[in-house]
């Protein structure tokens, strides 16, 4: 590789991560906008509750397929047409002049999701040298949390200038910028390249491998813990008199930390740290982070620290999954497919725990009972832990 190789290499790899980062502006963009939407609209609040559903069904039912279409029909090309979908959906919901449209781009939106971060692994794969793909995969895990939470910090301050419409305009106009950007420093596909394998077989060649199962169920109950204890802080918070607006704060603060055990999870396996100690260390510290920031008596200030530090560490999981996708999937053309199947389990994992989070609060009358659901599933992933230990220890290289 020449001099200006590595360099090339890493402004390739950076636009890559920065198209997973805006397209996880529309997950951030919404909480501060529900209050508007509700006003404007006339919507309960379960009606406008499946806006923020319709991002996870859309992982969840559509996950492997996706990442299919992305190994088939070219990952540059799927990911310059999710991010133009972006642009196209958001500007589609900031002219709605109903919910049904809102409704309808929002749907759209999970789509174009989905095809601008699933072809990212497979992209990187190519853009960098063998030798930091590893640490690159650990920064790609970072661009839920970053971009969600610079839409959390920056879309309030937007809405008081130019409403909610404005916000969603604003990231439309940001991911058409970024497809340019995609298709000016990403390399076309070769013309000689070997002709990609059907859907139906690479989906068929992933589901029968067990490395990417492993992969998805680990995601699956971390995804699950992470939104449960999210989505129900500013409920918490309430309790102990703060407000909406430093409650927002305080959230968007803990959830961008999560980046930063994306980050670790990349150096860390790059040195050489095993990648099934880093889920069953994680799996442990989640589940004793929860215990204090919910089941104990500690003061506020303590309880918060606790979910810092359980997004911080638990940051290491998605990005010891996303980093380990490529050696587990069943062949290289299927990079995308495997990552597909993870997502798939992510969105299942955060239809599913959430609700019995907030049905066993119901039951017992209070948040302090959180840290049950969640400890629960922070011992399974230490339990998928031990088994992708023995996987590795079997699997071939």
């Amino acid at each position: 590789m020449t001099a200006a190789g590595p360099e090339r290499a890493r402004g390739r790899a950076i636009v890559l991560v920065g198209a997973g980062m805006v397209a996880a502006l529309n997950v951030g963009k919404l909480p501060p906008a529900l209050p508007a939407l509700q006003h404007e609209f006339g919507l309960s609040l379960v009606q406008v509750s499946w806006m923020v559903s319709l991002f996870l069904l859309g992982s969840a039912l559509f996950g492997i397929v996706g990442g299919s279409l992305a190994d088939r029909f070219d990952p540059r090309r799927v990911m310059i047409g999710g991010l133009l979908l972006t642009a196209f959906t958001g500007a589609l919901g900031a002219l709605a002049p109903d919910a049904t449209v809102l409704f309808a781009s929002r749907a759209l939106e999970s789509v174009a999701f989905m095809l601008t971060v699933l072809p990212v692994p497979a992209l990187l794969r190519e853009a960098v040298p063998g030798a930091s793909l590893r640490g690159w995969l650990g920064v790609w895990a970072t661009y839920m949390p970053t971009g969600m939470s610079a839409a959390l910090f920056f879309a309030p301050a937007l809405m008081a200038v130019a409403g909610w419409r404005g916000a969603w305009a604003f990231c439309a106009a940001v991911a058409a910028a970024w497809a340019v950007l995609v298709a000016m420093t990403q390399p076309r596909r070769a013309a000689h390249a070997a002709a990609p394998a059907p859907i139906a077989a690479l989906a068929a060649a992933t589901l029968r491998s067990r490395g990417p199962w492993l992969l998805a169920l680990c995601f699956a109950f971390y995804a699950g813990q992470f939104t449960g204890i999210f989505s129900f802080l500013p409920s918490v918070y309430r309790e102990y008199g703060i407000s909406a607006q430093l409650g927002a704060s305080l959230t968007a603060v803990a959830v961008a930390s999560n980046g930063g055990g994306g980050l670790a999870a990349g150096l860390l396996l790059q040195r050489g740290v095993d990648r099934a100690t880093l889920i069953v260390v994680v799996g442990i510290t989640m589940a004793g982070c929860a215990w204090v920031a919910f089941g104990s008596s500690l003061g506020f200030g303590w309880r918060y620290a606790a979910i810092v530090a359980l997004s911080t560490i638990g940051g290491l999981i998605p990005g010891t999954l996303f980093a380990t996708a490529p050696f587990y999937a069943p062949s290289i053309a299927a990079v995308s497919t495997t990552v597909g199947l993870m997502q798939q389990g992510s969105g299942l994992g955060q239809i599913v725990l959430p609700p019995a989070i907030a049905a066993l609060a119901q039951y017992s009358g209070g948040w302090s009972s959180t840290w049950i659901a969640t400890g629960a599933a922070a011992l399974v992933t230490v339990a998928l832990g031990l088994m992708i230990g023995r996987y590795d220890a079997v699997r071939p290289r």
